[in-house]
């Protein structure tokens, strides 16, 4: 199995982010700017001041010098700092125009960065995730040859590997060399990682049932008259 192409927005904002490219490109093309008239301010697209005023290819917005304004904590502001909002505002709106696809670049190419570095990746570490001391951890692994764009949970030994298995008749820890790769290389990274979280927060519920045991035999142990 092929890996598949790399989309340009990773996964779970992908349409999302596919419909703020949509607006952005029916938007009106050019370098928006803002143009301060003092009493008004107005955004236009590919502004050129004159000596009368200016030109553009387009008006965008014309920002009223006394906007309603009922925010909270405002109720001090006087005309100026109204004013000094309205630009701000406005110039928001202005460098929308060129800040949006920069982002959206800027997140496409981290996501190309990212799938680049992934292809390179044969497996990641996972730590238990325990209370009461000690250390272990889970493998998120690369299957092999055909399978080698999916992904299993296994606990990284070299000989006799374990997968953990999410059927839900089966679901835990089972030997690889009793079911087949197919039936553990089988989740995208994503989906990996997600259910090695699961399972570590399994497994170290299991490692700190262990040690806790153990303390209190032990603890038992040292009592007078006690077992020993």
């Amino acid at each position: 199995m092929s890996a598949e192409p790399t989309p340009p927005f990773p996964a779970p904002h992908a349409a999302y982010l596919a419909e703020v490219d949509a607006r952005q490109a029916a938007a009106t093309d050019g370098d928006w700017g803002v143009y301060d008239q003092g009493t008004l301010v107005e955004v236009v697209a590919d502004l050129q001041e004159t000596d009368t005023g200016y030109r553009c290819t387009r008006q965008i917005a014309r920002l009223d010098e006394e906007p309603i304004d009922n925010i909270d904590g405002h109720d001090d502001w006087d005309a100026a700092d109204d004013y000094q909002q309205l630009l701000a505002d406005a110039t928001f709106m202005a460098h929308a125009r060129t800040d949006v696809p920069r982002l959206l670049a800027i997140i496409a190419e981290q996501q190309h960065r990212l799938a680049d570095l992934t292809a390179k990746v044969r497996e990641l570490r996972v730590p238990v995730q325990n209370t009461l001391g000690g250390y272990s951890e889970l493998t998120v692994e690369r299957g092999p040859g055909p399978l080698d764009a999916l992904w299993a949970v296994t606990d990284g030994a070299p000989r006799e590997k374990r997968f953990w298995h999410t059927g839900a008749a089966a679901a835990g820890w089972h030997y690889l060399s009793d079911t087949g790769p197919a039936h553990a290389y089988r989740h995208d990274l994503e989906g990996a990682l997600a259910l090695a979280d699961k399972v570590a927060a399994i497994e170290g519920a299991v490692h700190d049932k262990v040690i806790a045991e153990a303390r209190t035999q032990q603890a038992a142990g040292r009592v007078p008259g006690g077992d020993r």
